[in-house]
């Protein structure tokens, strides 16, 4: 699930990115174009209901590629993004739209 709100007197979105994946045992990261792929990624917490969440400030009127990284080593696409991109790797990255 991907909710966005618009930053009040900027050109900023709030994007708070959130996902399931109980397989998941000690880390899950938010990826992208938005921070040059970096495996270092954005920490995401696990909440009280299971899920995984992490809020991004992002320019608004952009799309944007990204994947979450599971423990360092396992990649996964966000099934409620706004559209799927080819990566290069016979698989797709999920795409955001502020």
């Amino acid at each position: 699930m991907i909710k966005k709100t618009p930053v009040r007197g900027s050109d900023f979105v709030a994007v708070t990115f959130r996902s399931r994946a109980p397989d998941a045992k000690a880390t899950m990261r938010v990826l992208g174009d938005f921070n040059g792929w970096s495996r270092e990624g954005r920490p995401m917490k696990l909440r009280k209901d299971g899920t995984w969440s992490v809020t991004l400030r992002l320019p608004r009127n952009r799309r944007f590629q990204f994947r979450y990284l599971l423990d360092g080593e396992r990649w996964l696409t966000d099934a409620e993004c706004d559209g799927l991109a080819p990566n290069g790797f016979g698989e797709s990255n999920a795409v955001v739209s502020t």
